[in-house]
C-alpha cells in the first residue's frame, strides 16, 4: 500500500523562485490530466473544410465535397451517428447534401475488427 502525498510536499510550480508561481500550502495538489481521452470526428484537430480550395455548389448541382461518417453496428453507435451527422450539417448551413452512400465492412480496431457503417455525405 502507498503512503499518502503529504499536502506540503513541494511541487513543480514552486521551484521558480516567485511567490506567485508557488501554490498556497492549503490547497491540495493539483490532480494529474486525464489518462483517457475522447475523440472528435475532426481528424487530426483541424476543420478540413478550412483547406477546400473548391466552393460547395449550392444550386443542386453536382457535389464537389465528402464528409465521411462510420459507426458500430449496434443501436447507441447509430444514435451518436446520427448526432454526429446532423450537428455536422447544422455546423455547415452552407452545403447543400447531394447524395449519400453507405457500406458495411469490416473496420479495425484496437480489438480486432468490428462490422461498422461507413456513411459518405456529399455536398
Amino acid at each position: 500500500m502507498r503512503s499518502p502525498i503529504p499536502l506540503s510536499a513541494p511541487d513543480a510550480f514552486s521551484s521558480g523562485g516567485s511567490p506567485s508561481a508557488s501554490r498556497p500550502a492549503d490547497l491540495p495538489p493539483e490532480p494529474p490530466p486525464p489518462k483517457i481521452r475522447s475523440f472528435e470526428s475532426k481528424l487530426g484537430g483541424r476543420r478540413h473544410e478550412d483547406q477546400w480550395s473548391r466552393t460547395p455548389n449550392a444550386p443542386g448541382t453536382g457535389a464537389i465535397h465528402v464528409k465521411t461518417f462510420h459507426a458500430k453496428l449496434n443501436e447507441d453507435s447509430m444514435g451518436y451517428l446520427d448526432q454526429q451527422i446532423n450537428e455536422w450539417l447544422d455546423a455547415h448551413p452552407q452545403y447543400e447534401v447531394k447524395f449519400v452512400t453507405t457500406s458495411v465492412g469490416a473496420w479495425a480496431g484496437k480489438l480486432g475488427t468490428e462490422q461498422h457503417l461507413v456513411l459518405q455525405v456529399w455536398v
